[in-house]
């Protein structure tokens, strides 16, 4: 089975890590509580069982680091991965270089959930290399490509993390939504002086949709603010030469509404609802960082016009 590894909350992520290292080092594998880390989240002390080979393991203190992004599509060569001052790399070298003065250090493998293409592997480890004396064959790093093989020649390893797809937390594709947003902005002048003509739009009141979806007052009033900005969507989408991005627009909302309804109660109300969806949509997809107020905007209209959450059939505004 194939694993959306985004869809992972980042301790999930690291508990498949341990599960696999488990099965390539032995288990003996330590995993460490959530916290200060100081650059590892599991230690193996000993002879691996078949890492990097069952003829040449490993042997000695091993360092795992496991690096989780809710990110779609992500490579180790990304910028918040090897080069922003603040990226992965950046952060992991010092660290290595105190456990390798502590004498905490002889091997250091890297997990993340993002594509590894050989030029970047080659990069990265000649870099760590350079950077803290640790000798390039001692350092690992472990991609999308190689967690995949692992999944499948250690099938028992979701079991061994406590993994069920079917708890996976609250996560949606930004794809479509993004595809409609960027359209959307680039010809949004043309749709704002659009008034909409006089007639009964059917959804359900405002205040009777707060109630039943549980949106905090604060929270309604916040949104109110937007709904100036509603109907040149409507109007963009209602347009005969946008029916691919109404499409679009209603394969998200039924997307957002399943998640929503599977994970409904795991929130307190619909306040965290909104917030969580508009975080997440913005982390995965960078069009949509870059148009936050428009993205905000969407999801509210999404929710004004009955389109997610729960409605009232019966009453109108």
């Amino acid at each position: 089975m194939k694993y959306d590894y985004h869809d992972l909350y980042d301790l999930q992520f690291e508990q498949l890590v341990t599960a696999i290292c488990s099965k390539l080092l032995g288990v003996g594998i330590q995993e460490f509580a959530k916290g200060r880390d100081g650059g590892r989240d599991a230690l193996f002390h000993g002879r691996a069982n078949c890492f990097p080979s069952e003829s040449k393991p490993w042997e000695g203190k091993i360092v795992v680091q496991a690096k989780h992004t809710e990110g779609i599509n992500c490579k180790f060569s990304d910028d918040d991965f090897l080069k922003n001052k603040s990226s992965i790399v950046n952060k992991e070298i010092p660290r290595i270089k105190n456990l390798l003065e502590q004498q905490e250090l002889d091997f250091y493998m890297l997990f993340s959930n993002r594509k590894l293409p050989a030029e970047a592997n080659t990069k990265i480890i000649k870099r760590i290399s350079e950077e803290t004396t640790l000798a390039e064959e001692r350092i690992s790093l472990i991609g999308i490509e190689s967690l995949e093989r692992y999944l499948k020649t250690y099938p028992d390893i979701p079991n061994i993390a406590n993994i069920n797809p079917r708890k996976f937390p609250l996560r949606v594709s930004p794809d479509e939504l993004a595809e409609i947003i960027l359209a959307f902005n680039r010809c949004k002048e043309s749709f704002t002086q659009v008034i909409e003509q006089e007639k009964e739009i059917k959804r359900t009141r405002f205040d009777d949709k707060n109630s039943i979806n549980g949106l905090s007052e604060e929270y309604a009033k916040i949104l109110q603010e937007y709904i100036k900005d509603f109907t040149p969507i409507r109007a963009f989408l209602a347009d005969m030469e946008n029916e691919s991005y109404l499409e679009m627009y209603q394969n998200s909302v039924e997307e957002f509404n399943l998640k929503i309804i599977a994970h409904r109660e795991d929130y307190s109300n619909f306040d965290h609802i909104l917030n969580h969806l508009y975080d997440l949509l913005i982390t995965r997809d960078s069009d949509l960082r870059k148009h936050k107020k428009l993205t905000r905007t969407m999801l509210f209209y999404m929710y004004w016009n009955c389109d997610i959450g729960k409605n009232n059939d019966t009453s109108t505004d």
